[in-house]
C-alpha cells in the first residue's frame, strides 16, 4: 500500500456502514501499523482500515464540509486553530445556547471575542468546534 503515499484517497474503515475518510495518504507505517490520512494528520490503526481507494478528481472537487461530532476547546492552541482556520463554534454557558456555529476572530488568555462582537470568558463557558472535513 506504500504507492499511495502522497496521493489523494478514500479510506473505508470499521464495519459497514463504514466511516469513510478522504484526503491525501501522508504516511504508511508498517513498524507502527498505521497509516496517517489529510490536512489533520489522522492516524488510522491497519486493522481499521477495510479499503483504500484512489480518489476521483471529481470527489476532488467537493467542497469541504464539518464533521458532525464536534470537542470542548481547553488549550490555547485549539483557540488559535479556531481562529486561524476560521472553524465553527458552538458556546454553552451551563446549559443554555450563547453562540451557534459562530466564529471567533481572537482570543486572550481569558477571554474569546466572537465575530458577533460578544466578549465570553472562557471560565464561565463550553466552547465546542467542529472542524472541516474533505
Amino acid at each position: 500500500m506504500k504507492h499511495w503515499v502522497g496521493r489523494p484517497v478514500i479510506m473505508y474503515c470499521g464495519e459497514a456502514p463504514y466511516t469513510i475518510m478522504k484526503g491525501v495518504l501522508r504516511k504508511w507505517d508498517p513498524q507502527a501499523s498505521l497509516a496517517v490520512i489529510g490536512h489533520q494528520e489522522i492516524a488510522v490503526p491497519f486493522r481499521d482500515i477495510v479499503y483504500i481507494k484512489a480518489l476521483a478528481p471529481k470527489e476532488r472537487a467537493l467542497p469541504p464540509v464539518l464533521h458532525s461530532v464536534g470537542y470542548v476547546m481547553r488549550e490555547r492552541q485549539q483557540f488559535d486553530n479556531a481562529v486561524y482556520f476560521k472553524s465553527a463554534v458552538t458556546v454553552w454557558k451551563g446549559d443554555q445556547l450563547v453562540a451557534f456555529n459562530s466564529v471567533i476572530v481572537s482570543h486572550t488568555k481569558g477571554a474569546v471575542t466572537l465575530q458577533d462582537g460578544q466578549n465570553l470568558m472562557k471560565g464561565t463557558h463550553i466552547f465546542v468546534v467542529r472542524s472541516l472535513r474533505g
